[in-house]
C-alpha cells in the first residue's frame, strides 16, 4: 500500500482515538460538575427551609414580635427574608436548569462512547502503524526513526488543531448568548426605567418583570454556553505544552451575579445596568480568548507545514 495511503487512514484512526479519549475525559468532568450541582441543590435547598422556618416564627405571637410590629422591624425582617428567599430560588432554579443540561450533554457523551469500538479502532491503528514500519524500513531504514516521531508530531498537530476548531465553535455559540442575554437586558432596562423614573405604573412593573423573567433564560442559556466553551478549553490546555493561560473563572458561574439582590425595587433599574457590564466584560474575556485561540491555530498550523516539509524531504530522499 502507498505510504501516503497508508499515513492518511493511520491519521484517521488516531484522531477517532484521541476523540473517544476527549469523550471519555468530558464523562469524567461533567459527572464532577454534577456532582458539584448535586451538593449546590441541596445548600440552596437547606437555606430556603431555613428561611421558610423563620419565616413562619415571625407570624406566631411573642412579645419580641409585638415589639417589633410597634417599630415596624418585623414587616422590615419579613421582607429582607423574602428577598433573600426569592434571590436563593433564582439561583436555585439557574442551578437546576444546569442539571438538566449538563445531564443532556453527559447522556449524549455516553452514546457517543458506547457506539465506538476502542479495541477494533487500536487493533487497526496497530496493523497500519506496522504496514508503515515496514514500508520506512524497506525504503530508507537509516531515517526510519526520524520519519516516526516526524508522523507523531504532526498528529498530535493535527489533534491539537480539531481541539481548538471546536473551541472556537464553542466560542461563537457563547459569544451569541452573550449577545442575547445583553438584548433581553436591553429590553428589560427600558421597562425599568419606565417604571423607576417615569412613573410608569402596574403596567410597567409587571413589563419588568416578564422581561427580567425572558432575561434570566437567556443568561442561562449564556452560562451554559460559557460552561461548554471551557469543557473545551480544558482539552486545548491538557494537550499543549505551551498553555494558553486562560483564566475561565470569572465568566463560568456569572449568573449568580445578575441574581444578587434583583428583587430589591431600589436595585432593580441599577442591578440590570451592572448585569449589561458585567456580560460587556464576560464578552471582552470570551474574545480574548478566542484571540488567543486563533493565534494558537497559526502556530499549529505552522509547525505542522515544517513537520510535512521535513517528511517530504525524507520521502524525497527514500524515493
Amino acid at each position: 500500500m502507498d505510504f501516503e495511503i497508508l499515513t492518511k487512514k493511520q491519521e484517521e484512526i488516531f484522531l477517532e482515538i484521541k476523540n473517544l479519549e476527549k469523550l471519555k475525559n468530558q464523562k469524567t468532568v461533567i459527572s464532577a460538575q454534577l456532582e458539584k450541582i448535586e451538593d449546590e441543590i441541596k445548600n440552596y435547598e437547606d437555606e430556603l427551609k431555613e428561611i421558610r422556618e423563620r419565616l413562619e416564627k415571625l407570624e406566631h405571637f411573642s412579645f419580641i414580635n409585638l415589639f417589633r410590629n410597634w417599630t415596624g422591624k418585623q414587616d422590615e425582617l419579613r421582607a429582607n427574608k423574602i428577598d433573600k428567599a426569592a434571590t436563593i430560588e433564582l439561583r436555585l432554579n439557574e442551578t437546576f436548569l444546569m442539571k438538566r443540561d449538563l445531564v443532556s450533554d453527559l447522556e449524549k457523551i455516553k452514546n457517543n462512547i458506547a457506539q465506538k469500538d476502542e479495541q477494533t479502532m487500536m487493533k487497526e491503528y496497530e496493523n497500519l502503524t506496522n504496514e508503515k514500519r515496514k514500508w520506512i524500513n524497506n525504503h530508507h531504514p537509516l531515517l526510519a526513526d526520524e520519519l516516526a516521531k516526524l508522523e507523531e508530531n504532526e498528529n498530535n498537530c493535527k489533534r491539537l488543531e480539531k481541539e481548538i476548531e471546536e473551541a472556537e465553535d464553542a466560542g461563537n455559540q457563547a459569544i451569541n448568548a452573550l449577545y442575547s442575554a445583553l438584548d433581553s437586558l436591553k429590553s428589560a432596562s427600558n421597562y425599568s426605567t419606565w417604571d423607576t423614573f417615569l412613573g410608569g405604573g402596574l403596567i410597567a412593573t409587571h413589563l419588568k418583570y416578564e422581561k427580567l423573567n425572558e432575561s434570566e433564560s437567556a443568561i442561562h442559556k449564556a452560562q451554559m454556553a460559557l460552561q461548554r466553551f471551557k469543557n473545551e478549553l480544558l482539552d486545548i490546555q491538557e494537550m499543549s505544552t505551551r498553555h494558553l493561560d486562560v483564566n475561565t473563572d470569572g465568566f463560568v458561574r456569572f449568573a449568580d451575579y445578575f441574581f444578587d439582590d434583583i428583587f430589591s425595587a431600589w436595585s432593580v433599574h441599577s442591578k440590570i445596568s451592572s448585569s449589561q457590564e458585567q456580560i460587556s466584560r464576560v464578552l471582552s474575556d470570551v474574545r480574548n480568548t478566542m484571540n488567543k485561540l486563533a493565534e494558537k491555530k497559526k502556530i499549529v498550523k505552522s509547525e505542522y507545514e515544517t513537520i510535512d516539509q521535513k517528511k517530504k524531504d525524507i520521502l524525497g530522499i527514500a524515493m
